[in-house]
């Protein structure tokens, strides 16, 4: 859903992104009690760490790197980090697509990421 709201407005709405910490926190305390608030936490910082230099180059907007962090508290960091690593390809591919359609690089086009994001997360799933 968070995806939706991305590819419409370009913002993941805060309150998406805090129910979503707050799934990932019952589920991992349900799943390993009180070390999984510890684990959470690890969770939630790894794809915020990895991902910080792509923001800083402005390659990945802050909703993207907030979508990664929920989702590795969700679903674990494997899967996170091969969604990370096929996103990044689906987006290099189209971005090719887009170079060889138009036959020249507009740097200030701005891409949907978030489709590139769900659709690796389908493939990688």
């Amino acid at each position: 859903m968070a995806n939706l709201f991305d590819a419409r407005n370009y913002k993941v709405p805060n309150e998406l992104i805090i129910l979503g910490y707050v799934a990932g926190l019952f589920l991992n305390i349900q799943t390993s009690l009180w070390s999984g608030l510890l684990l959470f936490i690890y969770k939630a910082l790894i794809p915020i760490l990895i991902l910080w230099l792509l923001y800083q180059v402005r390659a990945i907007g802050a909703g993207d790197i907030k979508l990664f962090s929920v989702m590795s508290t969700l679903v674990g960091l494997k899967l996170t980090t091969d969604v990370m690593i096929a996103s990044v390809m689906l987006a290099g591919i189209a971005i090719c697509g887009l170079f060889l359609y138009e036959k020249k690089i507009k740097l200030k086009r701005k891409l949907h990421y978030s489709f590139y994001l769900t659709a690796a997360f389908f493939y990688s799933s």
